[in-house]
């Protein structure tokens, strides 16, 4: 019996469960690809069958007992919670290119070499030692044929699988490298909004010697703030063209809304430079530090969106200070980073179990 898969998303394709991964009305042998994946192609219907971190952990043991090339793919704009200990501890003392996505997201004026240097440092800390550091757009294709030379140069005749946490765009990635190296003009693979669309490994004959480009489901991170929300919200959290940084001057006793995702209220002698860098669709809002629960609790879903009403009855906050003094980013798990320059303490009130946490300035 020949096993065939979705070319979308990698699932097994079946005709006997509607509800699960695979299922196709009809299996011929020009079969290909399977309902859910062309839904989302031509519906861009969200998927209800997504992979888990069992599936992803499954798949991923399995491919490092292998003598291939990894290119691990981190998101630049989420880069501390895609550069993820479970990954990295796999990865380590492996093959690998690690490559930052979404740089497209960035204003044209940061400088790129200035984001290699942040991330080898970032690798120093975690005693994690690539082959290479490259950063990349699937989007727009920015150093595609830097980041094709050092798969080619680093291969030596295995195959190369893409790794790397959920929605940090793997297979649009894949999807940009063959468009940009054959005559395709249309994806390959499935891709969306949602965490866990790729299903189960896809492998793609690519090169000469007929070694495969193959790629994997994503590992979920449970701290990522898509966890928290309802995917009617995520077009407003997550960037998809260039940002456009909001600087403000704060005082003493002011606050910052970033939506109802999170507020950062500011206690400090002199005047803090403070520049936001989330999505053009998420509402900032700047507020004396004494009307902030008021403003939470009656303006949450109404004027600080997201989250949405039908999303705030399930959303509970916490709060963590956080000491800064010189030039620090605080990022803010799956949507984005404040940079803050002065000397400062912030209190930072967001949705539980996401993560926040404070780093060396990435810019400038």
């Amino acid at each position: 019996m020949i096993i065939k898969k979705c070319l979308g998303c990698g699932a097994v394709l079946q005709t006997e469960y509607e509800n699960k991964a695979g299922f196709i009305p009809n299996l011929t042998e020009e079969s290909c690809i399977c309902k859910r994946c062309f839904r989302m192609k031509h519906y861009n219907e969200l998927p209800k069958i997504v992979a888990t971190n069992e599936d992803y952990e499954k798949v991923i043991d399995a491919v490092v007992k292998k003598n291939v090339l990894f290119v691990y793919i981190v998101d630049i704009f989420s880069f501390k919670t895609t550069f993820h200990p479970l990954m990295i501890n796999r990865l380590k003392g492996k093959d690998v290119i690690l490559v930052a996505n979404k740089v497209d997201v960035l204003p044209r004026s940061v400088n790129k070499d200035h984001i290699v240097e942040w991330m080898s440092k970032e690798c120093q800390k975690a005693s994690f030692s690539p082959l290479a550091i490259g950063i990349a757009s699937a989007k727009r294709g920015d150093f595609m044929n830097e980041f094709i030379a050092t798969i080619d140069l680093a291969r030596r005749g295995r195959d190369v699988y893409f790794v790397g946490c959920a929605n940090v765009g793997k297979s649009s990635l894949i999807n940009k490298l063959l468009r940009y190296t054959t005559n395709k003009d249309t994806d390959t693979i499935a891709t969306s909004l949602i965490p866990g669309t790729t299903l189960n490994e896809i492998r793609i004959s690519y090169f000469i010697d007929n070694c495969f480009l193959v790629d994997t489901p994503g590992l979920i991170n449970k701290e990522d703030i898509l966890n928290q929300i309802l995917p009617v919200s995520y077009k407003k959290i997550i960037p998809n063209i260039e940002l456009k940084p909001v600087t403000y001057q704060i005082t003493d006793g002011n606050s910052i809304f970033l939506g109802g995702l999170a507020s950062l209220s500011f206690s400090c002698k002199d005047m803090t430079s403070v520049t936001v860098y989330v999505s053009r669709t998420l509402y900032l809002h700047r507020t004396k530090t004494n009307r902030v629960e008021e403003l939470y609790q009656n303006q949450l879903g109404k004027l600080l969106v997201p989250p949405t009403l039908d999303e705030v009855k399930n959303i509970e906050y916490e709060e963590r200070k956080f000491f800064i003094e010189g030039k620090k980013d605080l990022w803010f798990s799956g949507f984005g980073f404040v940079q803050i320059i002065g000397k400062t303490s912030v209190s930072v009130k967001y949705i539980k179990n996401t993560e926040v946490y404070l780093t060396n300035a990435i810019i400038g």
